[in-house]
């Protein structure tokens, strides 16, 4: 079977059934059929042929080997958590790098969706950021607002995750496999340092940043390509 179309129909699947938006995961899953109806397939087939392949767990980088920012790291572990994953910062010559370890196709669909949630992160964060300057605060007092707007991004993200899976009942759908669970105990890693960041505590910036991640969409991201 094409790998190709696999992957389409996995991301697919994958959106349909990890969306709040009904209309959404009925496209997806509308748009998975038409995939594999245009090559004579069922998901039947998909799940035989999964079944068939071998259990590969692997490592790979989501980001370059540089400074890891803070809420980076955070993210990482969120999506990881909701995608059968583990993430980690590996170290190397003073420089360090993110990575996700997992089963090959969790793994490749989670780093997407680290990289997309990235990109919409520091969008939503210009404009904030771009906001605070007009408004005439001080540089440190931007550092601290938007430290607290980041941690309300992130808090917002994992509760739309947490709220999704309880709605849905993805609770044993989203057990991660034995295999990588021994593969991340092998691994002996070390407990994370504290994350270093300053906040200043303002509510405000809290609560917008709660939004907009409780808003954050992979939508049809996810199998463009």
């Amino acid at each position: 079977m094409n790998e190709n179309i696999l992957r389409k129909v996995r991301k697919a699947l994958a959106l349909a059934s990890n969306n709040p938006s009904e209309q959404e995961a009925q496209a997806a899953m509308l748009m998975a059929q038409r995939v594999l109806a245009e090559h004579g397939l069922s998901i039947q087939d998909v799940e035989e042929h999964e079944e068939k392949q071998d259990k590969n767990v692997i490592h790979e980088h989501a980001t370059e080997y540089g400074k890891t920012i803070w809420w980076k790291k955070s993210l990482s572990a969120t999506i990881a958590e909701n995608f059968r994953c583990f993430s980690y910062v590996n170290k190397k010559s003073g420089a360090s790098q993110i990575r996700f370890v997992g089963l090959d196709s969790d793994v490749s669909l989670a780093i997407e969706i680290f990289k997309f949630a990235c990109e919409a992160i520091k969008y939503h964060l210009s404009k904030y950021r771009q906001e605070l300057k007009e408004s005439g605060y001080w540089k440190a007092e931007i550092t601290y607002l938007v430290n607290d707007y980041l941690r309300g991004y992130l808090h917002g993200l994992d509760q739309k995750f947490k709220e999704q899976v309880e709605k849905n009942n993805w609770g044993l759908v989203l057990v991660k496999d034995a295999l990588v669970v021994q593969e991340r105990e092998s691994m002996k890693m070390k407990k994370a340092k504290p994350i270093g960041a300053s906040f200043g505590g303002d509510h405000g910036a809290y609560e917008r940043g709660f939004t907009d991640g409780k808003s954050f969409d992979s939508s049809k991201k996810m199998i463009a390509s």
